[in-house]
């Protein structure tokens, strides 16, 4: 293979490798990552670097992540065999006799790639191929789908995002009901958008109604939407089963509510298996449920949280969250004592 050749191969698959590197990340983010944690998730796994211990329990711990990730490493470490391949082609193949002209184009060829990735990193460009990007990937994953998944396109603060709803099935709080009659507001403090009906988009009234198979802009608690949209949560999917044997017995005490988020107290007879010998830390249950732990008592009062607090039957734990997090991760049964849930 000549020099040239080489060269034009290389920064074929590295053009390549930079697509597959944001399909990856889309592919993430329609799992319910954010954008952000997608994006270094999807070059870690890729460029088989890896991550730290802490945020790889953000892939294993679900499902649809972990094949997405096995997919992505294997890929990565084939792209990487092909580049180191054809790097030591191309030196094998330089003549040394001619090394001025072998200088000039792998300074031009590469200085030009590098002046194509500065392009491509202007805003208004990274962002229209960020988008067709993603509307690729989306049209060519949508019809295999048996399910609702969601994209997270931008994240605000801590809890807020802005998600596009891919609708395989609508969800039953929203069938055959006027967008006014679903509560989604006043219970989960969502906003829809806009939709997208057959290719088409469409303002959204108080009046819409919405069907299978819509695309939905959706703002609020990632939570929220998780819950509202994803069709088979934490709670009951069966093929995590396992990981998420949540107890029924736990008393959960709420002190007080404000709109979806409540502030309780949880009698911890069990402790559920998703956080069963975990530090706080380690168990994710911010990233994943929106739940802040305030305060544990044990024994005769209060014990001081840290980073490796770790949870025990007994505990009394005062915490603030979404309501229906709360539920999912410590069980239905409740004792409302002094607020009642509206």
């Amino acid at each position: 293979m000549s020099f040239s050749s080489s060269i034009a191969l290389i920064i074929t698959v590295i053009l390549v490798y930079y697509i597959l590197v944001q399909v990856y990340s889309i592919l993430l983010r329609i799992t319910g990552m954010t954008k952000e944690k997608a994006t270094f998730q999807s070059i870690s796994l890729f460029t088989n670097a890896g991550f730290t211990t802490s945020e790889s329990e953000i892939i294993t711990g679900d499902k649809n992540r972990r094949t997405i990730a096995k997919y992505a490493m294997m890929t990565g470490y084939f792209f990487s065999v092909v580049i180191v391949s054809l790097v030591i082609n191309m030196f094998l193949s330089i003549d040394f006799s001619h090394l001025d002209k072998f200088i000039t184009v792998f300074i031009a060829s590469f200085g030009g790639l590098f002046l194509f990735f500065v392009f491509l990193n202007i805003p208004k460009v990274k962002k229209g191929i960020d988008a067709f990007i993603e509307k690729l990937t989306v049209r060519i994953f949508k019809h295999a789908a048996k399910e609702n998944y969601i994209s997270v396109l931008d994240s605000y603060g801590t809890t807020d995002a802005v998600c596009k709803v891919f609708l395989y099935k609508l969800p039953e709080i929203m069938r055959g009901r006027k967008l006014s009659d679903t509560d989604l507001k006043r219970m989960y403090n969502l906003n829809v958008l806009m939709f997208e009906r057959k290719g088409q988009v469409r303002h959204v009234t108080a009046d819409t109604i919405f069907s299978d198979n819509d695309i939905l802009l959706v703002f609020g608690p990632l939570d929220s939407i998780k819950h509202v949209f994803i069709l088979h949560d934490l709670s009951t999917n069966k093929n995590d089963k396992e990981k998420t044997s949540y107890s029924p017995s736990n008393e959960i005490s709420v002190i007080d509510n404000y709109d979806y988020q409540v502030l309780c107290e949880i009698k911890l007879n069990v402790v559920p298996d998703f956080i069963k010998g975990k530090t706080l830390v380690g168990s994710h249950i911010k990233d994943f449920f929106n739940i802040n732990i305030m305060m544990v008592s044990r024994g005769d009062g209060p014990i001081r949280l840290n980073k490796d607090t770790v949870l025990q039957e007994g505990d009394k734990v005062i915490l603030f969250g979404p309501y229906e997090s709360v539920q999912s991760l410590f069980g239905e049964r409740r004792t409302l004592t002094d607020k009642k849930i509206i």
